[in-house]
């Protein structure tokens, strides 16, 4: 399978979608028969990512190290699989609910094209240009479907992402010009070789960067005006695809490009994880509304990854995977689930709820026993007491929502099943079934973290 499929293919139709009318049910179709082609290109990636040779190419036929290298190990398969499974579920969901804009199948594409280039690039610089591209197609997005209030939230999506932006590429710079490299591997393995010198303030701003994000607390305050504004369907998208970019960069560059400034760092980064999660947890109890509710989740989401950084090297990392792929799937679920009516997305919520809350049989109760586990592990015993009180607290704020949705469905009989239904309840099966059978998910996180802590791809 070649290895810029997931990507060329993606952009390539999204290019001619996006001069035909998506409203339309055959432009949709096309739509989806293609994202469902870019997620079966990105899992068929996954044998040799496994096996061995890891697929590799360089733009242009240029040397590694001047030209940009493309590269699809376990992390990037993994993310892209996950990513696309998202995209593809929201895009039928709004197929089958009636799409409302000509441009939407269109800007999902092109928004899969941005995200898949971003995981399986090399280059640091060639990771800010598809990160753009993804951010674009986010802030056209932003504004789908809901009049002024989604333009309202469209506008401080954009302002606060381009923040986000400058220092992510204010980062970048200084990475040049200490390494003298774009690629990844060369900045590792500049950071390996024993210097005087130390990356901590391009790396500090790298954290800043994606803290803003992923909306980690005290970069929290856009979340949740956006996702009360837009559609469920975007902030499904926004909550389950979009924000793996910051999940991936933190994994990808922290752990694995600059681990020297990550462990300079990790108390820092274990005290503003856990105290997003702790925060997140309190004002999601706290909220009325369920989309502000989802928004202060996932914020917790957040501080989950951070703290799980925090711990180090490997069992931290390995969490950091299971709680970046837990996450992104899980709150996918929650937004698709709470703008659907009928018993199928009432158990889809409640699946998402308990696996968000780390309930055993869940992606997310794996997640959070490596996070336990490496908290342990590493004595952080305050770390093991925030994550229990987050999940409790979660687990409460996720039951009265799901209390409030479904009272309020009792109320206008509006409980009938639609084929929305049926996906999201799928998708939350997914969940359930790694959860169930987890040996091959917690190997290949294992992997990762070993691949990183040595400074090369797994």
């Amino acid at each position: 399978m070649p290895l810029v499929l997931p990507l060329v293919g993606a952009w390539g139709l999204a290019a001619v979608l996006s001069f035909l009318d998506g409203r339309k049910k055959a432009v949709a179709g096309l739509a989806m028969v293609g994202m469902v082609g870019v997620l079966g290109a990105s899992l068929a990636l996954l044998p040799a990512a496994l096996h061995g040779p890891v697929p590799e190419v360089v733009a242009g036929g240029w040397p590694v190290g001047m030209g940009i290298r493309l590269r699809a190990d376990v992390l990037s398969v993994l993310f892209c699989g996950v990513t696309n499974a998202v995209l593809a579920g929201a895009l039928l969901c709004e197929l089958l609910e009636g799409i409302s804009t000509r441009s939407f199948p269109a800007l999902v594409l092109f928004l899969a094209a941005g995200l898949n280039g971003a995981f399986l690039t090399a280059d640091a610089f060639n990771f800010y240009v598809f990160f753009e591209l993804s951010m674009g197609a986010a802030f056209a997005l932003a504004s789908y479907g809901r009049g002024a209030p989604a333009l309202r939230a469209g506008f401080t999506f954009v302002v606060v992402n381009l923040m986000g932006s400058v220092l992510f590429l204010t980062a970048v710079v200084m990475l040049y010009q200490a390494t003298g490299t774009l690629d990844m591997g060369g900045i590792a393995e500049w950071v390996a070789r024993p210097h005087t010198r130390r990356l901590d303030v391009p790396g500090a701003l790298l954290l800043s960067a994606f803290g803003v994000k992923l909306g980690l607390f005290p970069f929290h305050f856009w979340a949740p005006a956006v996702y009360r504004g837009v559609s469920t369907s975007i902030a499904a998208i926004f909550a389950g695809a979009l924000v793996n970019i910051g999940s991936y960069a933190l994994v990808r560059l922290g752990a694995g490009v600059l681990g020297d400034a990550l462990a300079h760092g990790a108390e820092v980064l274990a005290v503003l994880g856990g105290a997003s999660l702790v925060y997140g947890s309190l004002l999601a109890l706290a909220r009325q509304v369920p989309a502000e509710t989802l928004a202060y989740a996932s914020i917790a989401q957040a501080g989950y990854l951070f703290a799980a950084l925090g711990l180090g090297p490997g069992p931290g990392v390995a969490a950091a995977v299971l709680l970046a792929l837990s996450g992104s799937l899980d709150k996918a679920v929650l937004f698709l689930a709470m703008g659907l009516p009928g018993t199928r997305s009432r158990a889809a919520f409640a699946a998402a709820a308990f696996s968000s809350a780390g309930l055993p049989l869940s992606l997310g109760f794996l997640a959070k026993t490596e996070l336990l586990r490496a908290a342990l592990f590493g004595e952080r015993w305050w770390l093991a007491g925030f994550v229990v009180l987050s999940s409790v607290l979660s687990l409460v704020a996720l039951a009265r929502t799901f209390q409030c949705l479904y009272w309020a469905e009792a109320r206008t009989r509006e409980a009938h099943d639609g084929a929305a239904s049926g996906v999201v309840l799928a998708l939350a099966l997914v969940g359930v079934g790694v959860g169930v059978w987890p040996e091959p998910l917690l190997a290949v996180s294992a992997r990762v973290a070993v691949a990183l802590a040595g400074g090369g791809g797994p």
